[in-house]
């Protein structure tokens, strides 16, 4: 008897070893009726970086992909759930869902679809944004951040797609390791040549990093106009040659000057360093106080904030001012601050709130260590009477013992 209860203390300690040693994700207020968490705390994982995923194939009659909004959303989620068995997770994994809705309709919902795909207790963080999509008559897409606990060894980034063909990606396994935040860089010229010029411009920042495209996680276009975004698909392709293209998402935007603007992703080595997150620019690129040009994340602890609207409707300047307050609170359940934000994307709709971001983000930001940032006016954010909304990645305030 005492042999059969040492046995089972035994066995239960190395259970109990075993799951402190597993990754974790934390989930900072769970609203089971917006279908998402404020934000989650990733902690040791793998991380898996799907594409934009449209909804694609055929009903079982035969018939094309449905018409409607339910129906591309449950396409859509039918994709997702296949990435997440081909990478060996479940939805229970998924950390962060970037959401492309034709307009606040699809958003909803999109909003009640995911309160019931997900068990409550695992809601992801989830932004949207309202814009047009890069096949005709789609109404609805997604990209996802998905962690996984299996053990990998590689230094590189790795990809996979679905049926195992293609040059394009249909998601990228990132390494752990240190994780690096390049703002959005834009090119003049016409489209093909603003992205060729583009791209080479980001390689070029990367290998200041003393990285190079291979070790690209993920690219995220903000383009105009989405009728053309096979131009941008076609000199994407050119680019990484006989590589395997990684991850990409599309977003319109409405730009003055500039037919695109593209932000990236990458994978970079370890570093020894007792900062979470370190902020830097090439010498030839000028500086900002609101934004970097480069932002890195040292280790595997990342927070993803969903995305942030003001809770009442009002001015540009109520809006941001708003959004503000709720990131920081966020940001300290979740263990972090403003002077850790590694990542931000905005997206504005109405110029009042974009002329209140430029003029309240310098007294918000310690103007040595502002996030990565790409700023793109769209057609609108997915939500009626707000005219700006926030999509941030953070670092806790201090990396993790090692």
């Amino acid at each position: 008897m005492i042999k059969l209860q040492f046995a089972a203390f035994l066995l239960l300690g190395l259970l109990t070893t075993s799951a402190q040693s597993q990754s974790s994700l934390r989930r900072i207020d769970v609203d089971a009726a917006a279908g998402l968490a404020s934000a989650v705390l990733v902690e040791d994982c793998l991380l898996i970086h799907t594409t934009q995923i449209l909804p694609a194939g055929a009903d079982a009659d035969g018939k094309p992909a449905g018409s409607t909004a339910g129906q591309q959303i449950d396409r859509v989620l039918r994709q997702l759930d296949e990435v997440i068995s081909k990478c060996k997770s479940s939805r229970d994994r998924v950390v962060k869902l970037n959401v492309y809705v034709v307009n606040p309709a699809a958003r909803d919902l999109v909003r009640k679809r995911l309160s019931g795909w997900f068990n409550r207790d695992s809601l992801p963080a989830v932004s949207y944004v309202a814009t047009a999509l890069p096949a005709a008559e789609v109404k609805v897409a997604l990209d996802a951040v998905i962690a996984v606990d299996r053990k990998n060894d590689a230094e590189l980034p790795t990809f996979g797609t679905v049926d195992g063909k293609g040059p394009r990606a249909d998601w990228c396994v990132m390494p752990r390791g240190d994780v690096v935040y390049v703002s959005g860089q834009a090119q003049p010229g016409e489209l093909a040549e603003a992205t060729r010029a583009t791209l080479d411009s980001l390689q070029r920042t990367l290998r200041h990093m003393q990285l190079d495209r291979q070790h690209i996680v993920g690219l995220k276009c903000f383009l105009q106009p989405m009728s053309q975004v096979d131009i941008v698909d076609r000199e994407i392709k050119r680019f990484f040659a006989e590589a395997t293209i990684p991850p990409v998402s599309h977003v319109e935007w409405i730009s003055g000057s500039r037919p695109i603007e593209i932000e990236l992703i990458a994978h970079a080595p370890a570093t020894k360093t007792e900062q979470s997150v370190s902020f830097t620019a090439p010498p030839w690129m000028k500086t900002s106080p609101v934004f970097s040009r480069v932002a890195r994340i040292h280790g595997d602890r990342r927070i993803y904030v969903s995305g942030l609207y003001a809770t009442s409707d009002g001015d540009g300047e109520t809006q941001v001012r708003d959004i503000f307050r709720s990131l920081e609170s966020i940001l300290a359940k979740a263990g972090s601050d403003m002077r850790h934000l590694a990542k931000a994307t905005y997206y504005v709709s109405d110029d009042d709130a974009s002329k209140q971001l430029n003029a309240i983000r310098p007294s918000i930001y310690d103007p040595l260590r502002p996030p990565a940032a790409s700023k793109a006016k769209v057609h609108g954010i997915a939500a009626d009477r707000r005219g700006i909304t926030l999509d941030m990645i953070a670092a806790p305030t201090a990396k993790a013992a090692e």
